[in-house]
């Protein structure tokens, strides 16, 4: 019986946290092999699956990166986001977002 207690927890918790969920998006001539950055980074907090955003809704990334049209967008669910995710089962679910811009231009 512990055995498959045990068993089922490992279970669970592989198939629920296998990996963080991660989304690029580049902007004017940046690309994956430029040089960058990072100049900002905030925690987005996030109710109900995604549906009712805590904070600004609306926040735009001129507040970090300033009137640059070369910069990187990077939102992610880090470790601790999916395990808070996972503890309150949807109902608060943070992501983090990371303001990149290219070396050069900093």
């Amino acid at each position: 019986m512990r055995k498959s207690l045990i068993a089922g927890i490992v279970l669970f918790a592989s198939l629920t946290m296998t990996s963080c969920y991660t989304s690029k998006v580049y902007h004017g001539t940046v690309t994956d092999k430029t040089p960058q950055v990072e100049v900002a980074s905030r925690t987005n907090q996030i109710l109900l699956w995604g549906l009712l955003p805590l904070d600004q809704a609306n926040q735009e990334a001129k507040d970090s990166v300033g009137e640059r049209r070369n910069y990187t967008t990077k939102t992610q669910w880090t470790v601790v986001n999916g395990l808070l995710n996972c503890v309150t089962f949807g109902i608060y679910s943070p992501t983090t977002t990371i303001y990149y811009v290219p070396l050069d231009e900093k």
